[in-house]
């Protein structure tokens, strides 16, 4: 079975005594069948208890940043003690692993990319009671609402972090190209049609480089998913927008659209040096990257070369009715073995999407510092998982002044979350088919030529339906 590599990696059902499976223990199955007769939204959250508690959290976010909240949370809380817990980042799911097996899984805590290895493992607690009387629930971005539903039934998992999907210009090679820039507002087809334009061979200028995929923002785009490949909630389709985006994006790449690839003979007769960034150039119109790369970009480094990044939102599709946005987003949990769930949802949503919360990462944002007195931020690490406009208006308040910045924030309010992290299935998918299965890496092969997109989007696409049925089964 599929599963069959986590159990050998001690990742299996039977944990220590002291950690109940999510989908076994008597107190999930109670609030499974409350949730299932139908959970009303109260508006009216449980009293949490006014005895003196620990709650253990764990994640990778800047150790400063977590000690600032824990120490606002327990300012709010006197009688719970925050104990933060250091897991290896690079081994995240492993460290979880061991701290579930010696009975000491934190309370609460993110986990990393993959969704199916907390829920085999039954780390998953259920808090469809505490999400659905909770009245900020319904002021959570609209699209991240229902996500971590797993079962589609128990509110098993919510998201705590966000970072959208980006697209850079660089403003001077547009000035150099006396080439307009375009409206925030725009459309996915107007995006491609400019990395087209802006591919200019003479003045060896190339249309744009990559960390982000056009294959992943596209399917998303361009259908109204609400999910990688065309996932509409029950099933995946790979035969439409996967399909014409990965055999657009490999057409760019032959086409001399998208820059040499870094480390191989044509980025070092281009630029000189195989291993330089194509986005540290000064050559590259577009670059499809991340949120986070905003910091990098205002680096002395990049002003010196007289390079100007400036953000664009990942643009709408053609005949999109939503502004459903790939982006990266964390989830968390509570664990199923806490003792407290009610006071560990609380923690869970301060350390999350709560407005409490993010006024004090707010203020972290502004006054945490390093040694020297430098600020530990640039700018705020993330975008706010809350509707509240105030919340938004202090974020943009710490970002440049300029109507780039401005203007992206009021188009980067519909995140969609990267499969592997809410569709059982989807990560193992990737891994066993999509990046390793018969045809190899199948990016790469349609890119290489070897391998036509739209001849096997079907098979792909039965096989992704059928990891996620199979997963579904083996989990629930």
């Amino acid at each position: 079975m599929k599963f069959d590599k986590y159990l050998k990696l001690g990742i299996g059902l039977a944990l220590s005594a002291t950690v109940l499976a999510a989908c076994g223990n008597s107190d999930a199955e109670e609030i499974g069948e409350k949730s299932s007769s139908g959970v009303e939204a109260t508006g009216e959250l449980a009293s949490m208890t006014e005895e003196e508690i620990t709650l253990r959290f764990a994640s990778w976010e800047n150790p400063e940043l977590q000690q600032h909240l824990a120490k606002d949370f327990m300012e709010k809380y006197p009688n719970i003690t925050v104990e933060l817990v250091t897991v290896d980042q690079e081994n995240w799911n492993d460290g979880l692993t061991n701290l579930a097996n010696t009975g000491s899984l934190p309370d609460v805590f993110w986990y990393q990319g993959n969704v199916d290895v907390p829920i085999v493992n039954g780390w998953l607690g259920d808090m469809t009671e505490q999400w659905e009387a909770d009245p900020e629930s319904a002021e959570v971005l609209t699209t991240l609402q229902e996500t971590g539903y797993i079962d589609n039934e128990r509110k098993m998992a919510a998201a705590v972090f966000y970072q959208p999907f980006t697209v850079f210009l660089d403003e001077n090679v547009f000035n150099k190209l006396n080439v307009e820039m375009p409206s925030q507002d725009w459309k996915y087809s107007e995006m491609i049609d400019l990395m087209k334009k802006m591919t200019v061979p003479e003045q060896e200028i190339f249309g744009y480089n990559d960390y982000t995929k056009l294959v992943t923002m596209g399917p998303i785009v361009q259908a109204d998913a609400i999910g990688e490949f065309g996932w509409n909630g029950e099933k995946f389709d790979m035969t439409t927008y996967w399909a014409e985006s990965m055999t657009q994006q490999a057409e760019l790449v032959r086409t001399g659209v998208h820059a040499p690839f870094f480390d191989t003979d044509e980025a070092e007769a281009a630029f000189g040096d195989r291993l330089l960034w194509a986005a540290s150039t000064g050559r590259i119109a577009t670059q499809l990257d991340a949120w986070w790369t905003k910091d990098l970009f205002a680096t002395d480094e990049f002003v010196d070369k007289g390079i100007k990044w400036v953000p664009y939102p990942v643009p709408q599709g053609d005949n999109a009715t939503t502004s459903n946005k790939p982006g990266f987003v964390d989830f968390g949990s509570v664990s199923s073995a806490t003792e407290y769930p009610r006071e560990a949802y609380e923690l869970l949503k301060f350390m999350g999407w709560g407005k409490d919360g993010w006024n004090s990462r707010l203020e972290a944002y502004k006054t945490l510092t390093n040694d020297d007195g430098s600020k530990l931020f640039t700018y705020p690490s993330g975008l706010p998982l809350t509707q509240d406009q105030a919340i938004w208006d202090a974020v943009a308040a710490e970002l440049p002044d300029n109507d780039y910045y401005k203007n992206y924030l009021e188009y980067v309010k519909e995140p969609i979350p990267l499969g592997g992290a809410v569709i059982p299935g989807f990560q193992t998918f990737l891994e066993e088919v999509y990046f390793g299965g018969e045809y190899g890496d199948v990016e790469a092969a349609i890119i290489a030529g070897t391998v036509n997109a739209s001849d096997i989007a079907a098979e792909l696409t039965e096989k992704l339906n059928q990891y996620y049925e199979e997963a579904m089964a083996e989990i629930f």
